[in-house]
């Protein structure tokens, strides 16, 4: 069964996460994000950044005590980690690095286009929205844990108040209506699109967002207007915050809260190439009906 090992592995290690899971949560609704370290994290028992998905299962074996102390973190922090049906085949772990067979899509694995500022998964419900009791929802949180770094690529992070702020109140209202088409990332096996929903859900004095710069339209053109005027201001890079990620070193943020990027760069393909390994988190443990085989899996989510 995938994620059995790392999983097995999260429930033996103790005292990962380097603050109290108080201090933490206090830091993550304050900030929209947390920075931290991985204490067991050892460079040197590093396999090669893997440049084909099916590596996965071997790299997930061969450094089971980094996947299982990252996990051990999340539960530490109060997150239930999460893989969707139809990406990164059931691993609870992605390989956020350059991938041969990726090389020409806009995603996570890929690496000579400019990743433009997103949200994970908005095809799916975010806060504020009626929960579906099929499919799992929108991610509360990313984790990023870098493994390896290269000094010209970038992942930042925009905090959405602060990109809201210099949105007239007019737009505002339109991207708060249900007029928009979500695709799909082109992480997915399937492509797939969900029509007439929001950008903006605003859920308990705070906005929630599904933007994501490539797979967002209008289903009108007043619609698509006050998006490419938000797009705009997405790129602003006055809002961005470059995450400054050294290996071991990790950030987690609220996927709904931030919109977050990853400027373009030439791979090599030669085992040194930029990794870092992603986390999707829950706030809550998803329900039964969310999951895909639940007597088998309690992170594995429906899609479709």
């Amino acid at each position: 069964m995938k994620n059995e090992l790392i999983l097995t592995k999260a429930d033996r290690i103790r005292d990962v996460l380097p603050m109290s899971s108080q201090e933490f949560k206090n830091k993550l609704n304050r900030d929209c994000f947390v920075l931290w370290s991985l204490p067991q994290f050892k460079a040197d028992e590093l396999t090669e950044t893997p440049v084909l998905p099916s590596y996965a299962d071997y790299i997930e074996r061969k450094n089971s005590d980094l996947h299982g102390a990252l996990l051990s973190a999340h539960f530490e922090a109060g997150l239930w980690p999460v893989v969707y049906q139809g990406e990164n085949n059931g691993h609870l772990i992605r390989h956020v690095c350059p991938m041969i067979k990726s090389e020409d899509k806009v995603s996570s694995q890929g690496g000579k286009f400019d990743f433009y500022p997103h949200v994970d998964n908005p095809d799916l419900c975010i806060a504020g929205e009626k929960i579906s009791h099929r499919k799992g929802p929108c991610p509360d949180t990313l984790t990023l844990l870098c493994l390896r770094k290269e000094d010209n690529v970038k992942t930042s992070l925009l905090k959405l108040d602060a990109v809201l702020d210099l949105v007239s109140d007019s737009d505002k209202y339109l991207l708060a209506q249900p007029v928009y088409s979500v695709k799909r990332p082109a992480s997915f096996e399937e492509g797939s699109s969900v029509d007439g929903v929001p950008i903006l859900v605003h859920n308990n004095n705070r906005w929630y967002s599904r933007f994501d710069w490539h797979n967002t339209r209008g289903i009108n053109s007043e619609a698509e207007k006050a998006l490419k005027n938000l797009r705009d201001l997405t790129l602003d890079r006055s809002l961005w915050f470059d995450v400054p990620l050294n290996p071991g070193e990790a950030v987690t943020f609220l996927n709904q809260r931030t919109m977050h990027t990853r400027n373009a760069f030439e791979p090599r393909y030669d085992g040194t190439d930029r990794w870092l390994l992603r986390v999707f988190g829950l706030t809550e443990r998803p329900l039964d009906s969310q999951l895909l085989e639940p007597e088998n899996c309690l992170h594995h989510l429906r899609t479709i």
